[in-house]
Protein backbone atom coordinates (compact mmCIF):
# COMPACT_ATOMS: atom_id res chain seq x y z
CA UNK A 1 0.00 0.00 0.00
CA UNK A 2 1.40 3.06 -0.93
CA UNK A 3 -0.24 5.95 1.15
CA UNK A 4 0.16 9.50 0.74
CA UNK A 5 -1.61 12.81 1.81
CA UNK A 6 -3.23 13.26 -0.87
CA UNK A 7 -4.51 9.60 -1.38
CA UNK A 8 -5.81 10.11 2.11
CA UNK A 9 -7.32 13.37 1.38
CA UNK A 10 -9.07 12.04 -1.47
CA UNK A 11 -10.39 8.97 0.93
CA UNK A 12 -11.78 11.23 3.69
CA UNK A 13 -13.54 13.67 0.70
CA UNK A 14 -15.50 10.32 0.07
CA UNK A 15 -16.51 9.53 3.59
CA UNK A 16 -17.33 13.01 4.11
CA UNK A 17 -19.71 12.81 1.53
CA UNK A 18 -21.95 10.38 3.22
CA UNK A 19 -24.24 11.73 5.40
CA UNK A 20 -23.05 10.05 8.35
CA UNK A 21 -25.49 11.75 10.94
CA UNK A 22 -28.10 11.68 8.05
CA UNK A 23 -31.46 9.54 8.33
CA UNK A 24 -32.53 6.95 6.23
CA UNK A 25 -34.88 4.13 5.26
CA UNK A 26 -36.32 1.87 7.02
CA UNK A 27 -38.30 4.12 9.31
CA UNK A 28 -39.79 2.41 12.54
CA UNK A 29 -43.38 0.27 11.73
CA UNK A 30 -44.95 3.09 13.94
CA UNK A 31 -43.52 6.32 12.57
CA UNK A 32 -42.22 9.64 14.42
CA UNK A 33 -44.58 8.49 16.64
CA UNK A 34 -43.93 7.53 20.53
CA UNK A 35 -44.65 3.74 20.37
CA UNK A 36 -46.85 1.57 22.34
CA UNK A 37 -47.09 -1.69 23.51
CA UNK A 38 -49.66 -3.49 20.94
CA UNK A 39 -47.06 -1.83 18.18
CA UNK A 40 -43.83 -2.72 19.13
CA UNK A 41 -45.71 -6.28 19.89
CA UNK A 42 -46.79 -6.35 16.30
CA UNK A 43 -43.33 -5.57 14.64
CA UNK A 44 -41.61 -8.25 17.11
CA UNK A 45 -44.19 -10.83 16.17
CA UNK A 46 -44.08 -9.67 12.26
CA UNK A 47 -39.84 -10.66 12.29
CA UNK A 48 -39.63 -13.30 14.99
CA UNK A 49 -39.60 -16.29 12.68
CA UNK A 50 -36.80 -14.86 10.17
CA UNK A 51 -34.69 -15.38 13.57
CA UNK A 52 -32.50 -18.16 14.34
CA UNK A 53 -33.76 -20.82 17.14
CA UNK A 54 -31.09 -19.71 19.36
CA UNK A 55 -31.19 -15.99 19.13
CA UNK A 56 -35.06 -16.12 19.27
CA UNK A 57 -34.96 -17.68 22.73
CA UNK A 58 -31.75 -16.12 23.79
CA UNK A 59 -33.29 -12.13 22.24
CA UNK A 60 -37.05 -12.12 21.20
CA UNK A 61 -38.74 -14.36 23.78
CA UNK A 62 -37.35 -12.47 26.73
CA UNK A 63 -38.35 -9.16 24.97
CA UNK A 64 -41.53 -10.10 24.51
CA UNK A 65 -42.18 -11.34 27.86
CA UNK A 66 -40.98 -7.96 29.69
CA UNK A 67 -41.54 -6.19 26.95
CA UNK A 68 -43.90 -3.81 29.54
CA UNK A 69 -41.07 -3.41 31.75
CA UNK A 70 -38.62 -2.07 28.43
CA UNK A 71 -40.82 0.49 27.56
CA UNK A 72 -41.21 1.54 30.82
CA UNK A 73 -37.63 1.82 31.58
CA UNK A 74 -37.01 3.49 28.05
CA UNK A 75 -39.91 6.09 28.63
CA UNK A 76 -38.68 8.89 26.65
CA UNK A 77 -36.20 7.63 24.21
CA UNK A 78 -38.16 5.78 21.10
CA UNK A 79 -34.19 5.62 19.59
CA UNK A 80 -33.65 2.97 21.64
CA UNK A 81 -37.15 1.52 21.45
CA UNK A 82 -36.36 1.37 17.58
CA UNK A 83 -32.86 -0.39 18.49
CA UNK A 84 -34.33 -3.39 20.25
CA UNK A 85 -36.86 -3.89 18.06
CA UNK A 86 -35.37 -3.39 15.06
CA UNK A 87 -32.87 -5.69 15.57
CA UNK A 88 -36.21 -8.11 14.85
CA UNK A 89 -38.31 -6.40 12.64
CA UNK A 90 -35.93 -5.23 10.09
CA UNK A 91 -35.45 -8.87 9.21
CA UNK A 92 -38.70 -9.29 6.89
CA UNK A 93 -37.89 -5.25 5.54
CA UNK A 94 -37.35 -6.26 1.57
CA UNK A 95 -35.72 -3.00 1.03
CA UNK A 96 -32.68 -3.00 4.37
CA UNK A 97 -32.70 -7.10 4.60
CA UNK A 98 -29.73 -7.95 1.80
CA UNK A 99 -27.57 -5.16 3.67
CA UNK A 100 -28.43 -5.79 7.34
CA UNK A 101 -27.12 -9.81 6.35
CA UNK A 102 -24.25 -8.53 5.58
CA UNK A 103 -23.93 -6.20 8.50
CA UNK A 104 -24.63 -9.76 10.78
CA UNK A 105 -22.45 -11.59 9.29
CA UNK A 106 -19.49 -9.13 10.69
CA UNK A 107 -20.98 -9.41 13.71
CA UNK A 108 -21.02 -12.81 13.88
CA UNK A 109 -17.37 -13.31 12.93
CA UNK A 110 -15.91 -10.51 14.70
CA UNK A 111 -17.53 -11.32 17.76
CA UNK A 112 -16.88 -15.15 17.57
CA UNK A 113 -13.37 -14.74 16.85
CA UNK A 114 -12.69 -14.10 20.62
CA UNK A 115 -15.85 -15.57 22.67
CA UNK A 116 -16.24 -19.12 19.95
CA UNK A 117 -16.07 -21.55 22.81
CA UNK A 118 -14.76 -24.14 20.95
CA UNK A 119 -11.53 -22.04 20.63
CA UNK A 120 -11.15 -20.54 23.76
CA UNK A 121 -11.38 -24.68 25.29
CA UNK A 122 -8.53 -25.60 22.83
CA UNK A 123 -6.58 -22.00 24.08
CA UNK A 124 -7.05 -22.73 27.86
CA UNK A 125 -9.32 -20.08 28.11
CA UNK A 126 -11.73 -19.66 30.55
CA UNK A 127 -15.30 -20.77 28.28
CA UNK A 128 -18.02 -17.76 28.03
CA UNK A 129 -20.96 -19.23 26.10
CA UNK A 130 -22.20 -16.06 24.24
CA UNK A 131 -24.15 -15.56 21.16
CA UNK A 132 -23.41 -13.03 19.05
CA UNK A 133 -25.29 -9.61 19.27
CA UNK A 134 -27.99 -8.91 17.03
CA UNK A 135 -28.13 -5.56 14.93
CA UNK A 136 -30.17 -3.31 12.87
CA UNK A 137 -29.74 -0.07 11.09
CA UNK A 138 -30.83 3.11 12.51
CA UNK A 139 -33.21 5.11 10.75
CA UNK A 140 -31.66 8.60 12.33
CA UNK A 141 -28.51 8.81 12.47
CA UNK A 142 -27.73 11.28 15.16
CA UNK A 143 -25.77 9.02 17.49
CA UNK A 144 -23.67 7.71 15.03
CA UNK A 145 -22.83 3.85 15.68
CA UNK A 146 -23.57 2.41 18.98
CA UNK A 147 -23.76 -1.18 21.03
CA UNK A 148 -25.79 -2.35 23.26
CA UNK A 149 -23.61 -4.69 25.39
CA UNK A 150 -25.49 -8.15 26.90
CA UNK A 151 -25.37 -7.05 30.68
CA UNK A 152 -27.22 -4.08 29.96
CA UNK A 153 -29.39 -6.25 27.67
CA UNK A 154 -29.55 -8.97 30.86
CA UNK A 155 -30.64 -6.04 33.12
CA UNK A 156 -33.25 -4.37 30.69
CA UNK A 157 -35.25 -7.91 30.02
CA UNK A 158 -33.11 -10.80 30.88
CA UNK A 159 -32.07 -11.10 26.91
CA UNK A 160 -28.96 -13.10 26.89
CA UNK A 161 -27.40 -11.06 23.61
CA UNK A 162 -26.23 -7.64 22.85
CA UNK A 163 -27.22 -5.09 19.86
CA UNK A 164 -25.29 -3.14 17.97
CA UNK A 165 -26.91 -0.47 15.65
CA UNK A 166 -25.53 1.11 12.33
CA UNK A 167 -27.07 4.62 11.39
CA UNK A 168 -29.25 3.40 8.38
CA UNK A 169 -27.07 5.72 5.71
CA UNK A 170 -23.91 3.39 6.46
CA UNK A 171 -25.52 0.28 5.14
CA UNK A 172 -24.26 1.21 0.75
CA UNK A 173 -20.58 1.53 2.72
CA UNK A 174 -19.65 -1.90 4.21
CA UNK A 175 -15.93 -0.65 4.46
CA UNK A 176 -16.49 1.67 7.54
CA UNK A 177 -17.90 -0.90 9.19
CA UNK A 178 -14.64 -1.88 10.41
CA UNK A 179 -15.57 0.69 13.16
CA UNK A 180 -17.61 -3.19 13.96
CA UNK A 181 -14.58 -3.86 15.31
CA UNK A 182 -14.84 -1.48 18.14
CA UNK A 183 -18.22 -2.62 18.77
CA UNK A 184 -18.53 -5.98 18.59
CA UNK A 185 -15.37 -7.18 19.04
CA UNK A 186 -14.46 -4.58 21.83
CA UNK A 187 -17.34 -3.09 23.73
CA UNK A 188 -19.66 -6.89 23.96
CA UNK A 189 -16.61 -9.17 24.13
CA UNK A 190 -15.21 -7.07 26.96
CA UNK A 191 -18.70 -7.12 28.83
CA UNK A 192 -18.79 -10.59 28.57
CA UNK A 193 -15.55 -11.20 30.23
CA UNK A 194 -16.66 -9.35 33.55
CA UNK A 195 -13.74 -8.78 35.00
CA UNK A 196 -11.69 -8.43 32.56
CA UNK A 197 -12.31 -4.17 32.24
CA UNK A 198 -11.86 -3.75 36.33
CA UNK A 199 -8.94 -5.90 36.05
CA UNK A 200 -7.60 -3.81 33.09
CA UNK A 201 -8.74 -0.33 34.77
CA UNK A 202 -6.86 -1.44 37.99
CA UNK A 203 -3.61 -2.37 35.86
CA UNK A 204 -3.32 0.58 34.08
CA UNK A 205 -4.00 2.54 37.23
CA UNK A 206 -0.84 0.41 38.46
CA UNK A 207 1.55 1.18 35.70
CA UNK A 208 1.14 5.07 36.37
CA UNK A 209 1.60 4.89 40.19
CA UNK A 210 -2.29 5.73 40.45
CA UNK A 211 -3.65 2.91 42.38
CA UNK A 212 -4.13 5.06 45.68
CA UNK A 213 -4.84 8.32 44.63
CA UNK A 214 -8.39 8.21 44.08
CA UNK A 215 -9.42 10.70 47.15
CA UNK A 216 -6.17 13.04 47.03
CA UNK A 217 -6.62 16.94 46.68
CA UNK A 218 -2.75 16.13 44.95
CA UNK A 219 -1.79 14.08 42.40
CA UNK A 220 1.50 14.07 40.08
CA UNK A 221 1.24 13.95 36.23
CA UNK A 222 1.78 10.56 35.87
CA UNK A 223 -0.87 9.36 38.64
CA UNK A 224 -3.09 11.45 36.97
CA UNK A 225 -2.55 9.69 33.55
CA UNK A 226 -3.56 6.65 35.79
CA UNK A 227 -6.92 7.46 36.52
CA UNK A 228 -7.94 8.98 32.98
CA UNK A 229 -6.71 5.80 31.24
CA UNK A 230 -8.38 3.34 33.58
CA UNK A 231 -11.46 5.80 33.29
CA UNK A 232 -11.06 5.55 29.61
CA UNK A 233 -10.49 1.94 29.22
CA UNK A 234 -13.67 0.29 28.27
CA UNK A 235 -13.07 2.44 24.93
CA UNK A 236 -9.71 2.26 24.94
CA UNK A 237 -9.45 -1.58 24.98
CA UNK A 238 -12.37 -1.73 22.41
CA UNK A 239 -10.10 -0.22 20.46
CA UNK A 240 -7.15 -2.89 20.33
CA UNK A 241 -9.31 -5.81 20.41
CA UNK A 242 -10.15 -4.00 17.24
CA UNK A 243 -6.63 -3.80 16.26
CA UNK A 244 -6.03 -7.80 17.27
CA UNK A 245 -9.01 -8.75 14.87
CA UNK A 246 -8.88 -6.34 11.96
CA UNK A 247 -5.35 -5.72 12.22
CA UNK A 248 -3.25 -2.31 11.88
CA UNK A 249 -5.88 -1.42 8.91
CA UNK A 250 -8.38 -1.00 12.02
CA UNK A 251 -6.37 2.85 13.57
CA UNK A 252 -6.12 3.82 9.41
CA UNK A 253 -9.66 3.20 9.05
CA UNK A 254 -10.66 4.55 11.91
CA UNK A 255 -8.67 7.64 12.09
CA UNK A 256 -10.07 8.41 8.19
CA UNK A 257 -13.60 7.75 9.60
CA UNK A 258 -13.57 9.97 12.28
CA UNK A 259 -11.99 12.45 10.80
CA UNK A 260 -14.95 12.12 8.49
CA UNK A 261 -17.09 12.41 11.20
CA UNK A 262 -15.91 15.66 13.13
CA UNK A 263 -15.71 17.37 9.64
CA UNK A 264 -19.68 16.34 9.35
CA UNK A 265 -20.65 17.02 12.60
CA UNK A 266 -18.80 20.94 11.98
CA UNK A 267 -19.73 21.48 8.82
CA UNK A 268 -16.14 21.82 7.70
CA UNK A 269 -14.39 20.46 5.04
CA UNK A 270 -11.18 20.45 6.96
CA UNK A 271 -9.87 16.32 7.77
CA UNK A 272 -9.04 16.52 11.92
CA UNK A 273 -9.01 14.82 15.03
CA UNK A 274 -10.39 16.58 18.24
CA UNK A 275 -7.41 17.78 20.58
CA UNK A 276 -9.90 18.01 23.75
CA UNK A 277 -11.84 15.62 25.48
CA UNK A 278 -15.20 17.66 27.41
CA UNK A 279 -18.06 16.57 28.98
CA UNK A 280 -21.67 15.31 27.71
CA UNK A 281 -24.56 16.92 29.58
CA UNK A 282 -24.17 15.41 32.87
CA UNK A 283 -20.55 16.59 33.36
CA UNK A 284 -18.94 13.58 33.07
CA UNK A 285 -15.81 13.74 30.96
CA UNK A 286 -15.87 12.07 27.52
CA UNK A 287 -15.73 8.10 27.74
CA UNK A 288 -13.64 8.18 24.49
CA UNK A 289 -9.59 8.85 24.22
CA UNK A 290 -9.27 12.14 22.79
CA UNK A 291 -9.07 11.25 19.01
CA UNK A 292 -5.72 12.57 18.74
CA UNK A 293 -4.68 10.00 20.64
CA UNK A 294 -6.36 7.06 19.40
CA UNK A 295 -3.37 6.42 16.36
CA UNK A 296 -0.79 5.45 18.99
CA UNK A 297 -2.95 3.42 21.28
CA UNK A 298 -3.25 1.66 18.15
CA UNK A 299 0.45 2.00 17.11
CA UNK A 300 1.02 0.37 20.84
CA UNK A 301 -0.76 -2.41 20.13
CA UNK A 302 0.74 -3.15 16.68
CA UNK A 303 3.97 -3.19 18.37
CA UNK A 304 2.81 -5.30 20.69
CA UNK A 305 1.62 -7.79 18.06
CA UNK A 306 3.34 -11.79 18.62
CA UNK A 307 2.59 -12.94 15.35
CA UNK A 308 3.29 -10.16 12.82
CA UNK A 309 6.80 -9.63 11.42
CA UNK A 310 8.50 -6.37 12.53
CA UNK A 311 9.06 -4.95 9.16
CA UNK A 312 5.63 -4.95 8.70
CA UNK A 313 4.76 -3.22 11.86
CA UNK A 314 7.00 -0.50 11.90
CA UNK A 315 5.41 0.10 8.53
CA UNK A 316 2.39 0.45 10.09
CA UNK A 317 3.62 2.70 12.98
CA UNK A 318 5.22 4.88 10.23
CA UNK A 319 1.87 5.44 8.50
CA UNK A 320 -0.42 5.44 11.96
CA UNK A 321 2.29 8.03 13.32
CA UNK A 322 1.83 10.20 10.31
CA UNK A 323 -1.97 10.13 9.57
CA UNK A 324 -2.27 11.30 13.43
CA UNK A 325 0.49 14.36 12.37
CA UNK A 326 -1.93 15.14 9.14
CA UNK A 327 -5.47 15.11 11.24
CA UNK A 328 -3.92 16.51 14.11
CA UNK A 329 -3.56 19.61 12.01
CA UNK A 330 -0.25 21.45 14.05
CA UNK A 331 -1.94 20.31 17.54
CA UNK A 332 0.67 20.31 20.66
CA UNK A 333 -1.37 19.79 23.37
CA UNK A 334 -4.40 17.82 24.80
CA UNK A 335 -7.39 19.53 26.89
CA UNK A 336 -8.96 17.14 29.23
CA UNK A 337 -12.02 18.61 31.21
CA UNK A 338 -15.28 17.37 32.75
CA UNK A 339 -15.80 15.39 35.98
CA UNK A 340 -13.46 12.29 36.18
CA UNK A 341 -14.80 9.12 37.73
CA UNK A 342 -12.16 7.78 40.10
CA UNK A 343 -13.37 5.47 42.52
CA UNK A 344 -17.08 4.14 43.31
CA UNK A 345 -19.40 7.18 43.65
CA UNK A 346 -16.31 9.60 43.78
CA UNK A 347 -15.32 12.03 41.09
CA UNK A 348 -13.40 14.55 40.67
CA UNK A 349 -13.85 18.07 38.23
CA UNK A 350 -10.71 18.68 36.13
CA UNK A 351 -9.54 20.98 33.67
CA UNK A 352 -6.24 19.89 32.57
CA UNK A 353 -4.01 20.74 29.20
CA UNK A 354 -1.57 18.55 28.63
CA UNK A 355 1.65 17.86 26.24
CA UNK A 356 0.70 16.00 23.00
CA UNK A 357 3.66 14.05 23.23
CA UNK A 358 3.10 13.43 27.13
CA UNK A 359 -0.36 11.79 25.66
CA UNK A 360 0.94 9.85 22.80
CA UNK A 361 3.61 8.31 24.71
CA UNK A 362 0.99 7.43 27.16
CA UNK A 363 -1.25 5.77 24.39
CA UNK A 364 1.31 3.45 23.09
CA UNK A 365 2.03 2.42 27.03
CA UNK A 366 -1.52 1.77 27.34
CA UNK A 367 -2.25 -0.16 24.27
CA UNK A 368 0.84 -2.27 24.59
CA UNK A 369 -0.05 -3.19 27.72
CA UNK A 370 -3.71 -4.00 27.05
CA UNK A 371 -2.55 -6.09 24.12
CA UNK A 372 0.09 -7.89 25.90
CA UNK A 373 -0.63 -7.88 29.77
CA UNK A 374 -1.17 -11.47 31.02
CA UNK A 375 -4.80 -11.28 33.55
CA UNK A 376 -6.56 -13.20 36.09
CA UNK A 377 -9.55 -13.07 33.97
CA UNK A 378 -8.54 -15.22 31.15
CA UNK A 379 -6.44 -17.60 33.53
CA UNK A 380 -3.17 -16.18 33.14
CA UNK A 381 -3.05 -15.75 29.77
CA UNK A 382 -2.40 -12.70 27.39
CA UNK A 383 -5.46 -11.61 24.87
CA UNK A 384 -3.26 -12.45 22.00
CA UNK A 385 -3.56 -16.25 23.21
CA UNK A 386 -6.80 -16.11 21.42
CA UNK A 387 -6.71 -13.68 18.99
CA UNK A 388 -4.42 -11.77 17.62
CA UNK A 389 -3.69 -10.03 13.99
CA UNK A 390 -0.38 -12.52 11.89
CA UNK A 391 1.22 -12.50 9.14
CA UNK A 392 -0.96 -15.40 7.34
CA UNK A 393 -3.74 -12.36 8.22
CA UNK A 394 -1.58 -9.71 6.26
CA UNK A 395 -1.22 -11.71 3.84
CA UNK A 396 -5.09 -12.56 3.22
CA UNK A 397 -5.70 -9.13 3.86
CA UNK A 398 -3.46 -8.32 0.72
CA UNK A 399 -4.99 -10.51 -1.58
CA UNK A 400 -8.23 -9.20 -0.72
CA UNK A 401 -6.58 -5.78 -1.69
CA UNK A 402 -5.45 -7.19 -5.04
CA UNK A 403 -8.44 -8.56 -5.53
CA UNK A 404 -10.41 -5.90 -4.76
CA UNK A 405 -8.20 -3.35 -6.98
CA UNK A 406 -8.05 -6.08 -9.98
CA UNK A 407 -12.03 -6.27 -9.82
CA UNK A 408 -11.75 -9.53 -8.98
CA UNK A 409 -13.69 -11.64 -7.04
CA UNK A 410 -12.83 -11.65 -3.45
CA UNK A 411 -15.34 -14.05 -2.29
CA UNK A 412 -13.18 -17.38 -0.04
CA UNK A 413 -10.20 -14.97 -0.23
CA UNK A 414 -10.32 -14.14 3.85
CA UNK A 415 -12.60 -14.08 7.15
CA UNK A 416 -14.55 -10.79 7.24
CA UNK A 417 -11.90 -8.93 9.27
CA UNK A 418 -9.52 -10.12 6.40
CA UNK A 419 -11.92 -8.34 3.76
CA UNK A 420 -12.24 -5.66 5.56
CA UNK A 421 -8.96 -5.00 6.35
CA UNK A 422 -8.04 -5.90 2.23
CA UNK A 423 -10.41 -3.40 1.83
CA UNK A 424 -9.30 -0.57 3.43
CA UNK A 425 -5.58 -1.19 2.28
CA UNK A 426 -7.24 -1.05 -1.76
CA UNK A 427 -8.95 2.39 -0.62
CA UNK A 428 -5.96 3.70 1.17
CA UNK A 429 -3.96 2.79 -2.04
CA UNK A 430 -6.61 4.03 -4.75
CA UNK A 431 -9.60 5.77 -3.04
CA UNK A 432 -11.20 6.39 -6.63
CA UNK A 433 -11.91 2.60 -6.75
CA UNK A 434 -14.06 3.03 -4.16
CA UNK A 435 -17.10 1.88 -6.20
CA UNK A 436 -15.63 -1.38 -7.09
CA UNK A 437 -14.53 -2.40 -3.44
CA UNK A 438 -17.70 -1.51 -1.91
CA UNK A 439 -19.51 -4.30 -5.12
CA UNK A 440 -16.60 -6.57 -4.61
CA UNK A 441 -16.73 -6.11 -0.34
CA UNK A 442 -20.55 -6.92 -0.72
CA UNK A 443 -20.50 -9.87 -2.77
CA UNK A 444 -17.96 -11.66 -0.56
CA UNK A 445 -20.18 -10.49 2.30
CA UNK A 446 -22.67 -12.09 0.90
CA UNK A 447 -21.22 -15.35 0.66
CA UNK A 448 -20.28 -15.05 4.34
CA UNK A 449 -23.58 -14.40 5.72
CA UNK A 450 -24.49 -17.71 3.85
CA UNK A 451 -22.29 -19.85 5.31
CA UNK A 452 -21.88 -18.38 8.68
CA UNK A 453 -22.66 -20.81 11.51
CA UNK A 454 -25.13 -18.86 13.60
CA UNK A 455 -27.07 -17.13 10.54
CA UNK A 456 -26.49 -19.49 7.55
CA UNK A 457 -28.98 -21.70 6.16
CA UNK A 458 -28.82 -25.39 6.55
CA UNK A 459 -26.58 -27.92 4.43
CA UNK A 460 -27.52 -31.23 3.45
CA UNK A 461 -25.13 -33.86 4.36
CA UNK A 462 -24.77 -36.03 1.78
CA UNK A 463 -24.46 -39.80 1.36
CA UNK A 464 -23.64 -39.82 -2.20
CA UNK A 465 -22.46 -36.85 -4.62
CA UNK A 466 -23.32 -36.91 -7.92
CA UNK A 467 -20.68 -34.93 -9.84
CA UNK A 468 -20.49 -33.34 -13.08
CA UNK A 469 -17.66 -32.36 -15.62
CA UNK A 470 -17.38 -28.59 -15.38
CA UNK A 471 -15.63 -26.48 -18.24
CA UNK A 472 -13.07 -24.04 -16.44
CA UNK A 473 -11.21 -21.26 -17.50
CA UNK A 474 -7.24 -22.56 -17.36
CA UNK A 475 -6.22 -19.23 -15.48
CA UNK A 476 -8.83 -20.63 -12.84
CA UNK A 477 -7.39 -24.03 -12.43
CA UNK A 478 -5.05 -24.41 -9.11
CA UNK A 479 -2.54 -26.93 -10.33
CA UNK A 480 -1.48 -29.55 -8.02
CA UNK A 481 1.22 -31.85 -8.59
CA UNK A 482 1.11 -35.56 -8.65
CA UNK A 483 3.40 -36.33 -6.56
CA UNK A 484 2.67 -35.20 -3.17
CA UNK A 485 6.69 -34.68 -2.32
CA UNK A 486 7.37 -32.62 -5.28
Amino acid sequence: MQMTDAKTRQLFEILRGIDLFGTAPPAPPWGDAVPDQLAVDHALRAGANAIPLALRNAYVTPLEQHLPRVLHELDGSPDLVETIAGAVYEHVDAGIARPLHRFLAVVSNLYRSFLDAERRANAGFPVVEQLPPMAMFQHKGDNGPFTLPVDVMTQLCGARVGVVSMPATYADHPVIWAALAHETGGHDVLHADEQLLPELGAGVRTIFGAHSVAVRETMTPAQFMGLLWAYWMDEAASDVYGTLNIGPTFGLNLAVFFAALNARADGSDVPSLRADSGAGEDGRLDPHPTDIVRPHLVLGAVESLIGLRQEVRDAYAQQLTELADLFGQGATSVTISGMLPVGPSTARRVHATLPLADMQKAARLVGGYIASARLRALDGHSIQDLETWDDADEEAANRVAGGLARSTSVVGLGDDAQLLAGATLALFDDPAIYPQVTAGLNEALDASYASDKIWGRPLRDHVYLRTRQMAVELANVVVVAADIGA
